[in-house]
């Protein structure tokens, strides 16, 4: 209405002053105006301008940027900054143009588009946390060796196939070769990401914490006609070490189950030993034989010691002539303390040298039943293996003390028709300050957890997974859900 008349009135240097001393908003207005402003209408600014000089060079500019740019997108001087004698001085700043709303649409409000932006933030995050648990359980060497043995299994080329791959093959019970192995180290070795290398799959929770491990896990794995049981044993310490009763329970009992394999197996982080020695390491190699003739190989009983081999993990990590010099280094050090049978470098995260490692141990199988049926990786149900998978992910995501507090607990597991599990756990803790920071603003921190639990779980099973995590305090009777507290909750 102001500018399509074909003379100026007084009201157009009025509302065009109005528009000079307002703010933004204003300026986005007046942009929005004039895009939809016409040739004529420019001339008749021009002719404003004439007549009234506050105007400046304002339409002169405005019929210049129209000759250029039909949709007018550019600068246009109804700012703060103008000055009437020249160019503003954000003359070099450039704003778009508002979106210009259909008929019938409403403009959002501020409401509205901080609550769309919200949920599209959301979305994104949870779009990011997907991608990268995808992308950290693909380089998993578990399931690399999983999809290695699958293809080995499909072809036609193999000679050495597992029986648990292959349903037709049958070895009989008199033929079966089975060898139980105690996978033995210090706290964060790499004992539990060994083991599940070699398995094949996640049965055991693998973080950079120490005392991931909390029980003795065993698990399976069957080539031809020998099977190996390596039993994973809780980090081994001294008693100068202990931080409470529960801590010496622990190793007394990681020391009596190794008493009873045929083959113990200690894993050594060589990367740290060759650049920071773990006086550790040596006290438990030095007192190995103490502790297993105390238990069971004495003199009374006749019975030999175990052969014992060294595994030096995380060789990946070394580079160049001198790290291999340093590395050799440490397998003469560390063969003068104890015997062992042989010496493999391996690396459990990258899976390399656990083929050699794996050839040894089924080939020190002696005659016997298989303790497990081929095709199990592990005594666990599926339950707790699930259990495992969500408390891995509580030990990833939170941090120092707060990890070991929390006792994933299982409520129910539902099969459904297309082949899907709804499994649904609740993380238990202590006080209500505990379970915000596991929960997290807005739901991030126990949905992180989640989205990388669903993700391994995925993996194991081969199919879709609901995955439902609560978090609940415990009762202030030293309970859990209001009954005895089992002998699993004390070990945590």
């Amino acid at each position: 209405a102001i500018f399509t008349s074909s003379r100026p009135r007084a009201l157009t240097p009025v509302r065009l002053v109005s528009l000079m001393s307002s703010s933004r908003g204003a300026s986005a207005a007046a942009r929005a105006l004039l895009s939809r402003a016409s040739a004529p209408a420019l001339r008749s600014l021009e002719e404003a301008s004439s007549a009234f000089p506050r105007l400046g060079t304002v339409a002169a500019n405005l019929a210049e940027r129209a000759a250029v740019s039909p949709w007018r997108r550019a600068w246009f001087p109804w700012t703060r900054s103008y000055r009437p004698g020249g160019a503003p001085a954000s003359a070099t700043r450039r704003v778009g143009v508002p979106r210009i709303l259909p008929e019938g649409e409403k403009p959002e409000s501020r409401g509205h588009r901080a609550e769309r932006l919200r949920r599209a933030r959301i979305r994104h995050e949870v779009k990011m946390a997907r991608e990268k648990a995808r992308e950290e359980v693909e380089s998993e060497a578990w399931v690399k060796e999983r999809a290695r043995l699958e293809n080995l299994a499909k072809s036609s080329r193999l000679t050495h196939r597992a029986v648990a791959l292959d349903p037709d093959a049958t070895v009989a019970e008199r033929d079966q070769r089975c060898v139980r192995v105690g996978v033995v180290g210090v706290p964060n070795a790499g004992k539990s990401q060994l083991v599940n290398t070699l398995v094949g799959s996640q049965i055991c929770a693998v973080s950079a914490k120490t005392n991931t491990t909390r029980v003795e896990t065993l698990g399976a794995v069957t080539r031809g006609d020998a099977q190996a049981v390596l039993l994973d044993l809780p980090g081994v310490v001294g008693p100068e070490h202990y931080r409470n009763p529960t801590h010496a329970t622990k190793v007394s009992s990681a020391w009596a189950a190794a008493a009873g394999c045929d083959l113990l197996l200690f894993i050594v982080d060589a990367n740290r030993q060759a650049r920071r020695p773990d006086p550790r390491v040596v006290d438990l190699l030095a007192s190995a034989r103490a502790n297993l003739e105390r238990l069971k190989y004495t003199e009374v009983t006749g019975l030999s010691m175990p052969p014992a081999v060294l595994a030096l993990n995380k060789v990946d990590l070394f580079r160049g002539a001198e790290d291999r010099e340093a590395l050799k280094r440490v397998a003469r050090a560390l063969a003068s303390v104890h015997p062992f049978e042989d010496i493999f470098p391996i690396s459990a995260a990258k899976g390399k040298g656990t083929d050699a490692l794996l050839s040894h141990l089924l080939l020190r199988a002696p005659r016997r039943p298989w303790d497990l049926p081929p095709s199990a990786v592990t005594d666990k149900s599926a339950v707790d293996q699930a259990i495992e998978v969500v408390r891995e992910s509580v030990y990833r995501r939170l941090h120092q003390e707060l990890p070991y507090s929390i006792v994933p607990v299982h409520d129910s597991w539902t099969n459904f028709d297309d082949g899907s599990y709804r499994i649904e756990q609740t993380l238990m803790v202590d006080s209500v300050p505990m379970k915000q920071i596991v929960v997290g603003t807005r739901g991030s921190v126990i949905g992180q957890i989640g989205i990388r639990a669903r993700t391994v779980l995925e993996k194991m099973f081969s199919r879709r997974v609901h995955l439902v995590l609560n978090v609940k305090v415990r009762k202030k009777n030293n309970s859990l859900r209001g009954k005895a507290r089992t002998t699993e909750y004390e070990l945590y």
